[in-house]
């Protein structure tokens, strides 16, 4: 079955439906990359809190990136 056939069923789905499809997709992908996330367990989000010079190595990047081009 193509994805052009797939559509048009899809958009026919009711709202719940689709987030019933798009989290079995979400995790059948998960699964493909070897990906496990098991519910209720916390994983962390690494952000800028974590990597206080992450803002100024960012900067220098786009500096430099602006100047070159």
């Amino acid at each position: 079955m193509s994805i052009a056939e797939i559509i048009p069923a899809v958009q026919a789905l009711n709202r719940s439906e689709k987030f019933r499809l798009a989290q079995m997709l979400l995790e059948d992908l998960a699964h493909d990359e070897q990906i496990v996330f098991k519910e209720g367990q916390k994983y962390p989000i690494y952000t800028p809190e974590y990597a206080p010079d992450a803002a100024a190595q960012l900067a220098q990047l786009l500096r430099e990136e602006g100047s070159t081009s």
